[in-house]
């Protein structure tokens, strides 16, 4: 089917007298972005790999393609990325990397402190150069009692408390208590009126209800989306970062959500396939209408010619947005949430100033909308279990650790001394 042609709109968010012209997917070609494919990732692995074992070393291709098919395509990054530290420590060390010692783990563990990594990154790197050793199929001594001792140290001096996402709350109405800051509430009436605040409060509306992570966010289609009666919508997720075989999950989505994503796809024309997508847009300044020159009206020393002098009617602002057909990256969506949350302090709609203001923008994340979903599941008095069930998760561990500050006045002690310690 042909792409709808390009149409005219008037956003009451526009400029007075600006001309928008929208061209819908497929009606233009947008700039093309850098990005890693699958096969790039799976190559910089191999590349790492043989620099760290050696040159002529074999690596042991059943465990790679097997290993790589296992896990998902951020895992894959993260491991490329793990890799590449490793290599540059192994690189002022001398000798081969891989298979590594007991020895080279620990000064690994030492190198990764005084580059000041957080003890959770030191954990992640050290598991994948463990996957790393079950890749070439070779002794792992990553889990020696010496390097469990050395990553223990580590987290006794620098503590394990990680740093949180800035969560992104509803807003007044959920639990006792007032939300303080940026919240959905507020960054919804931030976004913009034209298309691509439509776009941008669809992302940060349904992102929050559905407690997605970014990359399921930014993969979310049409197909995946099923109405409701009442408005209403489930969103059907065939895998997740907890998911990888696939067994899904269904997710509720309010009508409120249901509104923003149909007045984004009407102003962006999409009508199959990816939801969330990218937007360039071009605009001109308008032009006041200029008369006829003559000689007399120019400097005597000035080049004559027709554009000089013939007269111009005058032109309003234009606006042209051009829809992509390709999905948001997750760093599109944290760029998002930072413009967006920019766009509230400048209109006043948090009363944060100066540092404060800073450091709340700064504590955002593409994690805010699946961390504040959480808090506000604890404000309401539920308890972990179902919170880890509602956002997918294998444990409660992680549920609790988002709602540290709002699971105790929930939980089990204090439902019970509520009723009789007033």
């Amino acid at each position: 089917m042909s792409a709808p042609a390009p149409r005219l709109a008037q956003p009451k968010a526009a400029v007075a007298g600006e001309i928008v012209t929208i061209l819908p997917p497929g009606e233009t070609k947008l700039p093309r972005r850098r990005s890693g494919s699958a096969r790039n990732r799976e190559a910089q692995l191999v590349a790492l790999l043989q620099e760290l074992t050696g040159e002529g070393a074999g690596l042991v291709e059943l465990n790679f393609k097997k290993s790589l098919e296992a896990r998902a395509p951020a895992s894959i990054k993260a491991l490329a990325v793990d890799l590449d530290c490793y290599a540059h420590f192994s690189a002022g060390q001398g000798g081969i990397g891989l298979p590594a010692s007991e020895a080279r783990l620990v000064a690994y563990v030492d190198y990764c402190e005084t580059r000041k990594f957080k003890p959770a990154t030191v954990s992640r790197r050290l598991s994948s150069l463990a996957v790393a050793h079950h890749l070439l199929g070779v002794p792992n001594l990553v889990g020696a009692g010496v390097v469990r001792d050395a990553l223990r140290g580590l987290r006794r001096r620098a503590g394990v408390r990680q740093r949180q996402a800035g969560p992104l709350r509803f807003g007044d109405g959920v639990g006792p208590e007032p939300v303080k800051g940026f919240t959905l509430a507020v960054m919804l009436d931030a976004c913009g009126r034209d298309v691509v605040g439509l776009r941008d409060a669809a992302i940060l509306s349904l992102g929050y209800d559905a407690g997605l992570r970014v990359s399921e966010l930014a993969a979310v289609a049409l197909e995946q989306i099923e109405g409701q009666e009442d408005g209403s919508a489930l969103l059907e997720l065939a895998r997740s970062k907890t998911d990888q075989d696939g067994k899904g999950a269904l997710v509720w989505l309010s009508p409120d959500t249901m509104r923003r994503v149909a007045l984004w796809r009407e102003a962006a024309s999409i009508r199959a396939g990816v939801l969330f997508r990218r937007v360039a847009v071009t605009r001109t300044k308008p032009s006041e209408a200029r008369r006829e020159r003559t000689i007399s009206d120019l400097a005597y020393h000035a080049q004559v010619d027709r554009d000089r002098m013939v007269a111009r009617p005058a032109r309003a602002a234009t606006a042209t947005y051009k829809i992509g057909e390709d999905a948001l990256t997750p760093a599109a969506v944290r760029l998002i949430i930072k413009r967006t949350a920019l766009a509230a302090a400048d209109q006043g709609l948090v009363d944060l100033m100066g540092a404060d203001l800073a450091e709340a923008i700064n504590a955002l994340s593409t994690h805010s909308l699946r961390v504040g979903l959480t808090q506000d599941l604890f404000a309401n008095g539920e308890d972990a279990g179902p919170i880890a069930q509602a956002l997918r998760w294998t444990s409660t561990a992680t549920a609790l650790r988002y709602g540290r500050k709002l699971a105790p006045s929930s939980n089990a002690a204090a439902r019970m001394l509520k009723g009789v310690r007033k």
